[in-house]
């Protein structure tokens, strides 16, 4: 699994967490139908983080199921969040959540949503993979095979 292998991994992941920036955003309330913004300014990133955060913090963890559009899938706060309640999540939720982001993988297989660079695009199409993978070794261990 690349997210335990891949020693750039902290490195990319903190540089997209600082990338989502949380000053004149607004934070949850200024995102658009389309999802948070996706550029690298230190607004965005702000933004995304806090997005995440409040995701995280969230005990109902009633996100989990809820459809995303393109721009928020193409953030990667879904991600960021479902790795940082991976521990907590029931199994119904980590069956919703893999089957989320084998939807995402589809949605990010139309290329770059408006705004973000393909760079990003391709860090969060690997970051995709990788979280699904360890939310289905969660869901295995966790669950077992038939759930």
């Amino acid at each position: 699994m690349r997210v335990m292998r891949d020693k750039r991994w902290p490195a990319v992941a903190l540089g997209m967490a600082l990338a989502a920036g949380l000053a004149g955003c607004g934070g949850l309330d200024s995102q658009s139908a389309e999802g948070p913004c996706l550029s690298d300014t230190a607004d965005c990133v702000g933004e995304r983080t806090a997005m995440v955060r409040a995701m995280s913090s969230d005990p109902s963890r009633a996100w989990i199921g809820q459809a995303a559009s393109q721009g928020t899938v193409a953030s990667g706060v879904r991600l960021f969040a479902y790795q940082n309640v991976r521990d907590k999540m029931s199994c119904p939720e980590l069956t919703q959540a893999v089957l989320e982001l084998d939807a995402a993988k589809q949605t990010l297989s139309q290329g770059p949503a408006a705004g973000q660079t393909m760079q990003r695009h391709n860090e969060i199409k690997a970051m995709t993979d990788d979280v699904r993978m360890a939310l289905a070794a969660s869901k295995l261990r966790r669950c077992g095979a038939g759930a």
